[in-house]
């Protein structure tokens, strides 16, 4: 082999002095590495295959070949956090398929799974990962309190401390108390909601605990009321959507204001949701026709991404 000059791209070329082909070395190690790459380029962002085409000479049809080795990879996770505080939520991605997501305090993602739907097993999985990932002390767990999330919680880390989102909480009270009630137990409700946000104390946590308290006094008779069903065969509340507001408050109350007894601990699990699953979300449409296999690799590399470009990340 002698030399034979450069490529248009720089690269030096070689030529056989027996079979005159030309030809310039390369590593399979690094080609592989470099498609990887190219791949998670057009996965990850909001690039295209006819912008790669132009970018690196090769054909659409050569790049989705290229491509298909990488879909069936794993992807595992690699967390070098400390993962005091843990917020869980997750993603539905196909009809028989969701992701299950633990992020740290400070965004950086420490494990996932996937699963059918989220019972108390496939989160008791979750936290399995969670562990392995060397998070077995948090201080605290962000979640919107589902019920088999609970069960999972309480086997996998005891009693330790629960923050309930409260952005769950003000959004769906808002969507059954409507926005213009027509009762005024329900307008009380609604503004007394509305003022979860403002909450930045205990003393203030205080007040709220003793204004729906107040209010549950007022209007105690009033949530009682029963009417007879469209059928006319049975009684039932006849304001059931008042008192599901009231139950849900009622119930959230406990967890509701953790973060205040515990410094940096978020009240809400937006973090994960407008950090982690909104950017999957977007990611998915732009590549919409996706089958739900290759939209679960889309998830896992996007965590593992956003694992890498936060390595020095610390909770």
């Amino acid at each position: 082999m002698i030399r034979w000059g450069k490529t248009k791209r720089g690269k030096v070329r070689w030529r056989c002095s027996v079979c005159a082909k030309t030809g310039i070395k390369t590593r399979s190690d690094r080609s592989q590495k470099n498609t990887e790459r190219l791949f998670e380029k057009w996965l990850l962002t909001t690039e295209t295959l006819s912008r790669l085409e132009q970018k690196n000479g090769h054909g659409s049809n050569t790049l989705t070949r290229r491509f298909s080795s990488f879909w069936l990879l794993p992807v595992i996770s690699n967390y070098f956090g400390k993962g005091r505080i843990i917020i869980v939520d997750g993603i539905r991605i196909g009809p028989d398929e969701s992701i299950l997501i633990a992020i740290d305090g400070d965004g950086l993602p420490i494990a996932w799974i996937r699963c059918i739907r989220e019972t108390s097993f496939s989160w008791s999985q979750l936290f399995a990962e969670v562990k392995k990932q060397g998070v077995t002390q948090p201080v605290c767990i962000v979640s919107d309190a589902q019920k088999g999330l609970l069960l999972a919680l309480k086997w996998s880390f005891g009693l330790i401390p629960h923050q309930r989102c409260m952005t769950h909480v003000v959004r769906l009270a808002h969507a059954w108390l409507t926005r213009h009630p027509q009762t005024t137990a329900g307008i009380e409700l609604r503004l007394l909601v509305s003022s979860l946000y403002d909450i930045k104390t205990k003393d203030e946590a205080i007040l709220f605990k003793e204004k729906f308290s107040q209010w549950l006094t007022e209007h105690a008779d009033f949530l009682k009321e029963k009417s007879l069903s469209p059928d006319m065969k049975r009684w039932w509340y006849t304001h059931k959507k008042l008192r599901w507001v009231k139950t849900l408050i009622a119930r959230s109350l406990p967890d509701l204001f953790t973060f205040l007894d515990l410094p940096k601990v978020p009240r809400t699990t937006n973090g994960l949701e407008g950090g982690i699953n909104s950017p999957i979300k977007a990611l998915i449409r732009h590549h919409r026709g996706m089958s739900t296999s290759h939209k679960r690799t889309l998830a896992f590399r996007f965590l593992r991404a956003r694992q890498k470009r936060n390595t020095n990340t610390k909770c």
